[in-house]
């Protein structure tokens, strides 16, 4: 698996804010730990990138830092760090266009931000400008979202895109408030605060096979570490072994996949969470 990252996405922080360098610190100190050495360093996606999903004033708003939102900090030069984030997701989505599988760990994450709106920790939505990337180029592509918070961002750009599904596993009741049915080409698959392990995979699987059905070309991946039943922002039940477990069920589609990091907020497991749904992926592949 191809590891995009850069010292650079540590060079951020707010103070007691959970979306912090420290998350992404400890997910790369365990993979050295674990003996990974290489990473690819990523470049900044360009304006005319961010235009395929944002409106020239979301982007202006970012740059200027001219937003405000509770959840998400204002922080002096954070459009370099987001265009850099952005840059990571086209990468590893070019990756998968090369049949390689590849994982962009960087930071700030993307899936809540919408055409127009920063929210959710999240400045410009990277899955969706690398999923607009891919559907230029006449590719099929899926999004199956596993953060445990619903991707409303990510929904709202892709939605009505005939090329293009967007299915998510997530925790409901919780932030932000959607992604409690289906639609068109959105498939959504809401959990209860406290849902079992048993039932939480059972729906995994209903997510799989809606994938099998669409035959994509590439699939993308949002993949939050926040559905681990220690982590302090929300109440589901995977464990590491489930990682490793999903891992494992995605590789064995057969199909060019690409990841991207979203949420997940316990430095204490998010290493090893990760470590495990890679090493899932590379068993099926045979590395």
């Amino acid at each position: 698996m191809k590891l995009i990252y850069s010292d650079k996405f540590l060079g951020y922080k707010e103070k007691g804010h959970p979306e912090g360098p420290e998350r992404l610190r400890a997910i790369i100190d365990f993979l050295k730990k674990k003996g990974v050495e290489e990473f690819i360093e990523p470049s900044p996606c360009s304006e005319e990138d961010l235009l395929l999903v944002h409106s020239e004033e979301h982007i202006r708003k970012v740059k200027e830092n001219d937003f405000f939102d509770p959840d998400t900090p204002n922080i002096p030069g954070i459009y370099e760090y987001a265009i850099l984030s952005a840059g990571s997701a086209i990468m590893a989505s070019e990756f998968a266009l090369n049949g390689e599988i590849s994982f962009s760990l960087a930071r700030p994450p993307g899936h809540h931000a919408g055409k127009n709106s920063i929210e959710g920790f999240c400045y410009f939505n990277n899955m969706a400008i690398a999923v607009k990337k891919l559907l230029l180029l006449d590719k099929k592509v899926a999004v199956l979202d596993l953060d445990g918070h619903h991707g409303n961002g990510t929904q709202e750009i892709l939605k009505d895109e005939k090329n293009a599904i967007y299915v998510s596993i997530h925790q409901y009741p919780a932030y932000p408030g959607t992604g409690r049915t289906s639609f068109g080409n959105c498939y959504n698959f809401p959990l209860p605060p406290g849902v079992s392990e048993k039932k939480y995979m059972e729906k995994f699987k209903e997510a799989i096979g809606i994938i099998k059905d669409f035959s994509p070309d590439i699939i993308g991946i949002s993949l939050g570490f926040d559905a681990h039943q220690h982590d302090p922002l929300l109440e589901l039940p995977l464990k590491d072994s489930d990682y490793y477990l999903i891992g494992k069920e995605i590789g064995k589609l057969g199909i060019n996949f690409f990841v991207l990091l979203e949420g997940g907020y316990n430095t204490l497991t998010i290493g090893n969470s990760c470590y495990c749904f890679i090493k899932g992926t590379e068993i099926w592949k045979g590395s």
